[in-house]
């Protein structure tokens, strides 16, 4: 038999293959059920065995899809157009020469996050967040990588190409590698305090949790009280920790009046020195219906970090 010849030769079973091209073996089913990306042969047991070719091949479009492009897009093309679109990828990188290297891009994680989502591989979508977070640190990692990550997630949803199960194990992955980081991070002595929530109603906890992280990341202390608090506990928790500020997460609103009415209540006693902050996907469209002063809508991650820096109001109380 000749080195060509058992190159096709089916003999690894899926957890070598998985280990060798970094993708899960729930990635590996679904890429073959529903692209036909490889066809393994079958042991006497009916086990899964791959051949080096399809190894190879699984390595390519492994690599190709790092680079923003789906699997769709490229699971048709024949082994030899893969990998000269990785070795293209490959010299591209190379000019473009001030990245680190070893390091992942963040446009190289959505793809493959969306992937692993769609898998319900929830160990994989963990260990690759995890790495992309120790890769680029947690501030650039909200802003590239869970912030976009998650407005994909949500447009899949809205399609209608994302079950319900394959939404909430995304959101509840890239909550859980967001807070594991967030106690990682020890405020120095005296630093100022942000206590943040979700409003009585707000069951969405997700922007909550990017808030404080983003918080927490420029040095302040979190005081995080988690979803759907009502506003006399949440004043209560401001009050006892001496908070210097309060965030709320409002990201989707069902019944409009009650949202206000407990944004407003937790306004009205607040101590005026402390800054009331709402984010999220629907505060802006409750901006024009809050009354009073010492409540500020911001529009993104971006605007919180300046305003626990630059504004005086809230950075001193």
């Amino acid at each position: 038999m000749s080195p060509s010849d058992e190159s096709t030769v089916p003999r690894h079973p899926i957890g070598v293959v998985s280990d060798r091209t970094r993708l899960s073996q729930d990635v590996l089913r679904v890429w073959e059920r529903r692209y036909g990306v490889v066809e393994p042969g079958r042991s006497g047991s009916g086990q899964r065995l791959y051949s080096d070719a399809d190894i190879e091949r699984l390595r390519l479009l492994s690599l190709a899809t790092q680079t923003g492009r789906t699997i769709g897009q490229v699971a048709g093309l024949p082994t030899p157009d893969l990998a000269h679109l990785v070795h293209e990828d490959e010299e591209a990188r190379g000019v473009a020469g001030d990245q680190d290297i070893g390091a992942e891009p963040p446009n190289d994680v959505i793809v493959p996050a969306l992937e692993r989502a769609i898998a319900l591989d929830g160990p994989g979508l963990d260990s690759l967040l995890r790495r992309a977070m120790l890769t680029i640190g947690m501030p650039a990692f909200l802003d590239t990588v869970a912030t976009p990550l998650l407005t994909r997630i949500g447009d899949e949803w809205d399609a209608g190409r994302l079950a319900p199960s394959q939404e909430h194990l995304a959101a509840a992955v890239v909550q859980r590698v967001i807070t594991a980081a967030m106690h990682t991070v020890t405020a120095v002595p005296g630093a100022p305090n942000l206590v943040v929530a979700t409003p009585a109603g707000e069951r969405h906890e997700i922007g909550a949790v990017l808030a404080a992280a983003a918080a927490a990341a420029e040095g302040w202390r979190i005081t995080y009280l988690g979803a759907d608090l009502p506003a006399n506990d949440i004043v209560d928790a401001a009050i006892h920790t001496n908070a210097d500020a309060v965030g709320l997460s409002i990201l989707y609103v069902a019944d409009r009046r009650h949202v206000i009415e407990e944004i407003m209540l937790v306004r009205g006693r607040l101590p005026a020195s402390v800054p009331l902050l709402l984010g999220g996907a629907a505060s802006a469209s409750l901006s024009g219906e809050i009354q009073g002063e010492g409540v500020r809508v911001l529009r993104d991650l971006g605007e919180l970090r300046q305003a626990l820096r630059r504004d005086p109001a809230v950075v001193f109380g």
